[in-house]
C-alpha cells in the first residue's frame, strides 16, 4: 500500500502541480489542434475523481494525437503524457503496461531517476525482489533530490533488512478448471483423418473442459518447481451429421520448473479419441516447453513435442506411427499492442497405404497482431501458411499449400467469464485435387474459469 501511494505522489507532483500545469498549457497553446488540451484536461479531471479507466483512455488519446503532431508538439508534453500513463496503469494494476511507459523515460535527464524508482515499485509488486533492489539503486545513483533519496533508502531498507516477523500461513489455490462452450457454423465439413472436404455445411457445438491439480510443490510452477496432474475433454458434434463428430480425452502429468528467467514445462500425456463415433487413436505424447521474458517484456518461446500414435480401429491403421513437432515463437509486446510470430516444423512417419502416403513433412508460419481496445476487450487478426510435402507413391505425388485467415474479438465479461467471437477462412491447394478445398468457420465461445 505504501509503495503505491509513493508512486502516485510523485506522479501527482509531475502533472497536477500548478507550475507544471501552467507550463503544459503554455506549450500546448502553439498547437494548431486544440483537442490535445481537451484530452489532457479531461484525463486530469478523471484522475482527480479516481476514474482511472477513463483517465487512461483520455491520456492515450492525448498521446496518440501528440505523436501524430510530433513536429509541432513539444517533446516535454509527450514525455509528461507517457509518465502519466505509466502512473495510471500502475493504479489499474496493469503492471506490464506501466513498466513499458516508464522504460521509455529511463534516459530522460529530469525523469530518469523517478522512472527507475517507479519501475522498482512495479518489480516489488510482482515479487521480483532482486530486480526491485537493482532499480532502486540505479534511481539513487541518478538523483541529487533529497526527498527522492529518502524514499529510496526507506524502500531499500525494507527489501534488504531481514526482520523477524510472524508470518501468516499463506493459502493458495492448488487447482484450476476451464470450461469452453462454442456454437458455430462450418461451411465445408471435412473428414479429418484424410483431410478431404465433404462439400456439406452444418452447425456444430463444441465443448472443452480442462482441469489441473498440483500434486507436489506450490503454485503453477512459475516461481518454484511444481508437479501437476492435468486433464482435458474435447467434444465437437455436428447437428446435421454424426460422421464427422470428434471426441478426445486426455490425462497427463506436468512438471513446471523455472531456471532464472526461463519458465520450463515438461508434459507427459495419454490421449484417446473417437471419430464419427468409431474408436480412432491412442496417442502417447511428451512435450517440452520453455519461454524467456526479456527486459523489454518481449517473450521468446520454444516447444518440442513427440507423439507415438496407435490405431484403435483397423480402419485407421494407416495412420499409425509417430509425429514430431518443433515450434519457435517470438512475441513483441507494447502497452496496447502485441505481435506474435511462430514457425513450426512437423515430421511424420506413418504406416501409410499402398497407394497413399500420410507422412508429410510440414513447414508452417503464423503471424498474429493483437490490439487492446480497453482494459476488457481486444481484437486480433492472424495469418497462417503451411506447406506439406508427401513422399511420392505409385499413384500419388502430393504437395499441399494451405492458407488461413482469422479475425477475433475478445471481451472479459467478468473476472472469471470471457467471450470470444471468431471467423476463420481456410483454403487448401493440393497437387492431388481431391484434397483441395475452401472452408469458412464462424463460432462464438463462452469461457468460465473456476
Amino acid at each position: 500500500m505504501g509503495a503505491a501511494l509513493l508512486l502516485l505522489n510523485v506522479c501527482g507532483q509531475l502533472y497536477a502541480a500548478p507550475a507544471e500545469s501552467a507550463r503544459l498549457s503554455e506549450k500546448s497553446a502553439t498547437i494548431d489542434d486544440y483537442d490535445l488540451d481537451d484530452y489532457i484536461l479531461a484525463a486530469k479531471s478523471y484522475y482527480q475523481n479516481n476514474d482511472f479507466i477513463n483517465a487512461k483512455l483520455s491520456f492515450e488519446q492525448a498521446l496518440d494525437l501528440a505523436l501524430q503532431q510530433v513536429d509541432t508538439v513539444p517533446q516535454s508534453t509527450i514525455v509528461t503524457l507517457r509518465y502519466n500513463l505509466g502512473s495510471v496503469c500502475y493504479k489499474l494494476e496493469q503492471y506490464e503496461q506501466s513498466r513499458a511507459y516508464f522504460q521509455q523515460l529511463q534516459e530522460h535527464q529530469r525523469l530518469g531517476a523517478i522512472a527507475y524508482y517507479n519501475i522498482a515499485l512495479i518489480e516489488n509488486k510482482q515479487g521480483n525482489k532482486e530486480a526491485s533492489i537493482d532499480a532502486f539503486r540505479t534511481s539513487r545513483s541518478l538523483t541529487d533530490d533529497k526527498q527522492l533519496t529518502v524514499l529510496i533508502d526507506k524502500q531499500l531498507e525494507k527489501l534488504t533488512v531481514q526482520k523477524p516477523v510472524r508470518r501468516k500461513k499463506v493459502s493458495y489455490k492448488d487447482w484450476h478448471a476451464y470450461l469452453y462452450l462454442s456454437p458455430g457454423y462450418d461451411s465445408n465439413i471435412s473428414f479429418a483423418p484424410l483431410e478431404i472436404a465433404s462439400n456439406e455445411s452444418g452447425t456444430f457445438i463444441q465443448f472443452i473442459g480442462m482441469f489441473d491439480k498440483v500434486i507436489a510443490g506450490k503454485g503453477s510452477g512459475s516461481k518454484q518447481p511444481a508437479l501437476l496432474f492435468t486433464s482435458m475433454v474435447f467434444a465437437n458434434n455436428y447437428f446435421s451429421t454424426d460422421f464427422n463428430d470428434y471426441n478426445i480425452a486426455d490425462v497427463g502429468l506436468r512438471y513446471a520448473f523455472p531456471l532464472g528467467n526461463w519458465k520450463n514445462k515438461i508434459d507427459l500425456n495419454l490421449k484417446q479419441s473417437n471419430y464419427g463415433h468409431r474408436q480412432f487413436q491412442h496417442i502417447a505424447a511428451a512435450t517440452f516447453r520453455t519461454k524467456y521474458r526479456a527486459a523489454d517484456n518481449d517473450v521468446f518461446r520454444l516447444r518440442y513435442r513427440y507423439e507415438q500414435i496407435a490405431s484403435r480401429d483397423e480402419l485407421f491403421d494407416y495412420l499409425e506411427g509417430y509425429r514430431q513437432r518443433f515450434r519457435l515463437g517470438y512475441q513483441l509486446i507494447w502497452p496496447k499492442d502485441a505481435l506474435h510470430l511462430w514457425y513450426e516444423l512437423e515430421l511424420n512417419d506413418r504406416t501409410n497405404t499402398v497407394n497413399r502416403n500420410y507422412s508429410p513433412t510440414r513447414n508452417s508460419f503464423r503471424i498474429r497482431y493483437e490490439k487492446n481496445l480497453n482494459r476488457r476487450t481486444k481484437v486480433y487478426g492472424e495469418y497462417e501458411y503451411r506447406h506439406s510435402k508427401y513422399d511420392p507413391t505409385a499413384t500419388q505425388d502430393r504437395q499441399d499449400d494451405r492458407s488461413a485467415f482469422l479475425l477475433a474479438f475478445v471481451s472479459d465479461l467478468a473476472p472469471t467469464w470471457q467471450t470470444t467471437a471468431k471467423w476463420r477462412y481456410r483454403t487448401n491447394r493440393s497437387t492431388d485435387s481431391i484434397y483441395s478445398y475452401d472452408r469458412h468457420v464462424a463460432m462464438i465461445t463462452l469461457r468460465k474459469l473456476f
